[in-house]
């Protein structure tokens, strides 16, 4: 549309010195004369553009009609723009880039080494860990529902290891404990949910709208309760000292008891299900139940069942 992209003109300008008719014409795929006719446009509505001739001219936005950066630090735009660096990535909207091409517009003209250099010290990355093509298109199928109010169909797979199809209200794509989830109201089960969306196959969206609930996630996070999600299992497990900088990584020290061979002693509740079954087994040898007495006995059988698949 004309309106967009004479919005993204005055950006673009807002964020350079000047820029040829060419530049202009090349990055919005458009002829030199339309860029000429957008640029009287952009006049008549009131933005002051300047024309330069000669070999290094081009158009410019007036220095006095450019943003004031005196509101808004070069610390609070370090951090703005990581922030939206690091999301732009994994979110598919374009609204992030043009956010991007604002702040980036508020910088002083010449930020110089000083904001490179802070920029080679923090990096954002909040895409998927180990997400490939089928799974980042997944994502942006869950997004797309979000964002049009549509119902969204898809298979899940849950703590339990059950598999079945959903259909759900898509409500609000959010990040949190190191992972990309879907905060839905589930049809299937009447309720609100939080699906990973790393375990969403196959969602297709679907052309019914729905008007959205009054319960937001925020809300919902706050009262969440983890039993909800399963009858919890007080555990105690115990750690080979070769495994300490993991188990401090994920546990707090007031939840450890320290050995003196050098083992630790964690003690956690966590719903009985595959996860957790699995949570214990990644740790190989390196980890020992012991209590409840019922869990010693079922990893038993499991690194039983695993020992033969070798023999």
């Amino acid at each position: 549309m004309k309106i967009d992209r004479l919005l993204s003109i005055v950006v673009y300008l807002l964020n350079r010195e000047l820029a040829s008719a060419g530049e202009l014409a090349k990055r919005f795929e458009v002829s030199a004369r339309t860029i000429q006719r957008d640029m009287e446009a952009i006049n008549l509505a009131g933005i002051p553009v300047m024309s330069v001739q000669g070999p290094s001219g081009g158009y410019g936005i007036m220095k006095s009609f450019k943003l004031d950066r005196r509101l808004v630090t070069p610390d609070d735009l370090f951090y703005i723009i990581t922030a939206l660096e690091g999301i732009a990535g994994q979110l598919d909207d374009g609204q992030i880039d043009d956010t991007l091409e604002k702040m980036k517009g508020l910088l002083p003209p010449s930020p110089g080494e000083p904001f490179r250099r802070r920029q080679e010290k923090l990096f954002i990355d909040f895409s998927m860990l180990g997400g490939g093509p089928a799974q980042r298109e997944a994502f942006r199928v869950v997004q797309a529902a979000v964002e049009e109010g549509r119902l969204l169909e898809f298979e899940y797979t849950s703590n339990r290891l059950e598999r079945m199809t959903r259909v759900v209200e898509p409500m609000t794509v959010v990040f949190k404990w190191r992972s990309w989830y879907l905060f839905a109201y589930c049809r299937l089960r009447g309720d609100y949910r939080l699906f990973r969306t790393s375990r969403i196959r196959n969602p297709v969206m679907l052309g019914e709208r729905f008007r959205r609930r009054e319960l937001g996630f925020e809300e919902f996070s706050r009262d969440y309760d983890p039993e909800k999600a399963g009858k919890l299992v007080e555990i105690l497990l115990r750690f080979s000292p070769e495994m300490a900088p993991l188990v401090e990584e994920f546990h707090n020290e007031e939840d450890l008891e320290r050995r003196e061979d050098g083992s630790l002693v964690v003690r956690m509740a966590m719903p009985e299900d595959g996860w957790m079954y699995g949570y214990i087994l990644s740790y190989g040898h390196f980890v020992e139940v012991l209590e409840p007495e019922r869990l010693r006995v079922l990893i038993k059988e499991s690194a039983d069942k695993i020992a033969r698949i070798y023999e």
